[in-house]
């Protein structure tokens, strides 16, 4: 039940990333888009800067569920690699806990904040008058979904402790190994065991 909890959340994050990626993307062309009609035409597009600011809020809260369920976000590591597995997975989970903690207190306060706006019919002080509901909701998904999958990946990691299972446990919620680092660094990149036989 919990694992396939963990690869629908997996799925779930990838789409939402894809998403994120395609907001940037569009954030970008909208942007240059501007600056050349400006410079050529001597026309500006109004808004482009408001949007891209909710855009890139938005893909920012909808990547971070990806790079939590990849163990992609940065951590210190110096010392890390030197204590034993059992304190290893202690210092894991604790920072899991903190995570946790500051996530749901953002996702609280952000929910509070589109009850407000949805209750004044908010728009922005601009001349796009944006409804700031449109921007908020989608903000505020993918702090929810983080939530998600902060409580998925703690119970996981919780369920892997309780059966003694480290290197399990390591690698849902600990910091990748170099082995682990090189191997998705160098994915689709050198041929595969099966892409040599065919060769």
């Amino acid at each position: 039940m919990l694992d396939q909890s963990l690869e629908a959340a997996f799925r779930l994050s990838r789409i939402a990333v894809r998403f994120a990626g395609a907001l940037i993307l569009f954030s970008a062309l909208m942007v240059c888009a501007d600056v050349v009609s400006r410079r050529i035409l001597g026309v500006t597009m109004s808004g482009s800067d408001e949007i891209s600011g909710y855009l890139f809020a938005i893909a920012t809260a909808l990547s971070m569920p990806f790079a939590l369920l990849h163990r992609a976000n940065v951590r210190i590591d110096a010392a890390y690699s030197l204590f034993s597995p059992k304190l290893r997975y202690a210092l894991d989970l604790f920072g899991l806990v903190l995570m946790t903690v500051f996530a749901a207190f953002v996702t609280w306060r952000a929910a509070l904040a589109v009850e407000v706006t949805l209750t004044n019919g908010s728009r922005a002080i601009t001349p796009l008058q944006t409804p700031l509901i449109l921007p908020q909701s989608a903000w505020l998904a993918g702090w929810l979904l983080l939530c998600v999958c902060l409580l998925l990946v703690m119970a996981a990691l919780i369920a892997a402790g309780l059966r003694g299972d480290l290197d399990r446990a390591r690698q849902i919620g600990g910091i990748p190994s170099v082995e682990e680092e090189i191997e998705g660094e160098t994915a689709g990149v050198l041929p595969t065991h099966s892409d040599m036989k065919e060769a």
